[in-house]
């Protein structure tokens, strides 16, 4: 039916376009923007996960510029470690042409000179925006400082439970300072190393001794008659803990010769003979002495007669001593005459009592995290280990800073440290001597206790005892060997540091890489959530400009159909 007050026809072509003009709306809305979802009310799950993406590219945009300026504070670092290790190796060839005999050393010293000054220009560039990773202010030694770390962003994460972090790449920069304020850096002396222990660490001592002895030069020969003599005493194994034992009025005269030689003129020859006769007379007067020593003469057969204790008169000494010498040839020899028994001897060893020597080098200090250990082994005893350490030092000199100054306060030490081993270490000037401690042992020559002393050792087994700049080829703080020796651990630190920011650079890299693919991955996860599917989308549109044009054509049409009724009554 038809009615002047409901246009049903007009309203359906209203409500047709106005749907329509929302759908074209939408879909402008949409080719416009290019999104399929902009709003939460259009999805609110995808929108609400691609808002957060989008969140999240941004903080990892912001990761990848961190790594950028990490990347560029480890390339400096790098940079400057490098040159390092070069500077480094031209100091050891330097050193090292200093061992050349007749080299000028001063010279040598005045190019080290320069290149610890590079060294040094090196390590203060190596800067990034203010950052020094060479160059660390710490103010106490690296050793005992904690790790100084450097950190690198190197990521945004987000967990399964929706939590976040910034996670980074740290690098503890003791690895890497090459000088620190507080000292410890890779060109920097440690701390708690004691050197060569002021000469005692290379110590390898193993002492020897033999029986008091003594040899003269033969001034014969001579030819004894029935009253021609010579007297003399012998004291045996006499020292400063006994008085030996004296055989006074030993007495050669033609009776003895003959019954020593075989012989029937009383002649003595040669020094050989002078030997056979005085062994005549130990044994006939029960001497604990022999005639036949050679440790001076070398053979029984020499120039020289040598006579030395048998160490069998259960004195402690070890010592044989010819006094009181007296002859009578009847004018003819001069008075006193004695074929060299009258003579002091050539050579003299009594009381031998095993020793060795060392020389004190330089001071040195003992730290609370050093320690000391050396083998000791007095005559019949057991092989034992003995320790110095702060304490001990400190106990034996009455000090409170473990330092050892010089020869004397070592041998203090020492003796300290070994109490009740039976070792005695006493200091003359520059050297320590050590043997046995005779209030313990008194027995002298070959009974004497014999001493060992070595294995000397330390914690930490090596440190680095100067800094490069201290480095000084004409002094006498240090060896050239002991130079080289250091340099090269200082080149070590420096070529350990290079691999480490080496490895590090590389991480980083890799990082950036990751990084810039893991954005490029988000973007495309977003746009598969939320992108418009724009051949969609046109299509839609122009479906919907259709619609539009058909309802408001359809609109005309109703509309037209009223007025036509309407007409009617005019």
């Amino acid at each position: 039916m038809s009615s002047i007050h409901t246009n049903a026809a007009a309203m359906s072509a209203v409500h047709i376009l106005r749907n329509t003009a929302v759908t074209l709306a939408t879909t402008h809305d949409e080719v416009s923007s290019g999104l399929r979802i902009q709003t939460a009310a259009d999805d609110a799950a995808y929108w609400s996960i691609s808002t957060t993406m989008r969140s999240d590219r941004k903080a990892i945009s912001a990761v990848a510029d961190a790594l950028g300026l990490g990347a560029a504070k480890v390339g400096v670092a790098y940079e400057g470690t490098e040159s390092i290790v070069e500077i480094l190796t031209a100091f050891k060839t330097r050193v090292i042409a200093a061992k050349e005999p007749g080299v000028d050393k001063a010279k040598i010293q005045k190019e080290l000179g320069q290149l610890n000054a590079q060294a040094e220009s090196v390590i203060a560039s190596s800067s990034f925006n203010g950052v020094n990773w060479l160059r660390t202010g710490a103010s106490t030694h690296l050793m005992q400082t904690a790790e100084l770390t450097a950190s690198i962003v190197s990521s945004f994460v987000r967990a399964a439970d929706g939590s976040v972090a910034v996670n980074t790449t740290d690098l503890n920069l003791k690895l890497t300072s090459m000088l620190n304020a507080g000292g410890g850096g890779i060109l920097q002396k440690e701390i708690g190393g004691v050197g060569d222990i002021g000469g005692f660490r290379r110590t390898g001592i193993n002492s020897t001794a033999h029986q008091g002895h003594e040899n003269h030069a033969f001034t014969g020969p001579a030819t004894f008659g029935p009253t021609d003599y010579i007297e003399f005493d012998l004291t045996v194994d006499a020292g400063t803990h006994s008085a030996g034992q004296v055989f006074a009025g030993l007495r050669i005269d033609k009776a003895v010769i003959d019954a020593a030689l075989a012989a029937t003129d009383g002649k003595i020859n040669t020094a050989s003979q002078l030997r056979a006769v005085l062994q005549r007379v130990f044994q006939d007067n029960s001497v604990p002495a022999t005639a036949y020593e050679t440790l001076f003469s070398g053979s029984s057969s020499s120039s020289q007669f040598e006579i030395g204790s048998l160490e069998t008169s259960g004195e402690p000494g070890s010592s044989i001593d010819i006094s009181n010498v007296v002859s009578d040839f009847n004018g003819v020899h001069p008075a006193g005459f004695a074929l060299g028994l009258e003579d002091a001897p050539i050579n003299n060893h009594d009381n031998m009592y095993p020793q060795a020597s060392i020389g004190f080098t330089k001071p040195f200090t003992v730290s609370p995290t050093a320690a000391i250990y050396f083998d000791v082994k007095v005559g019949p005893g057991a092989l034992q280990t003995y320790t110095i350490d702060r304490a001990t030092v400190d106990a034996a000199l009455g000090t409170s800073d473990g330092t050892v100054g010089d020869a004397t306060a070592l041998a203090t030490v020492i003796a300290f440290a070994s109490a009740g081993s039976g070792l005695a270490v006493t200091a003359s000037g520059t050297s320590l001597t050590f043997s046995a401690d005779q209030a313990i042992y008194p027995e002298a020559g070959n009974r004497a206790a014999r001493v060992t002393v070595e294995n000397v050792r330390s914690t930490p087994r090596w440190t680095l005892d100067f800094d490069l700049a201290e480095i000084d080829v004409t002094g006498a703080d240090f060896t050239l060997d002991e130079y080289i020796e250091g340099i090269e651990y200082m080149l070590k630190g420096a070529i350990s540091s290079a691999s480490l920011l080496g490895s590090l650079q590389m991480r980083i890299d890799l990082q950036s890489d990751f990084t810039s693919t893991l954005m490029e991955s988000i973007e495309k996860g977003i746009g598969r959530l939320v992108d418009a599917d724009m051949n969609e989308a046109s299509a839609r549109l122009k479906a919907a400009q259709a619609q539009q044009q058909l309802a408001i054509q359809s609109l005309q049409i109703a509309n037209t159909n009223a007025a036509g009724v309407l007409s009617l009554f005019r």
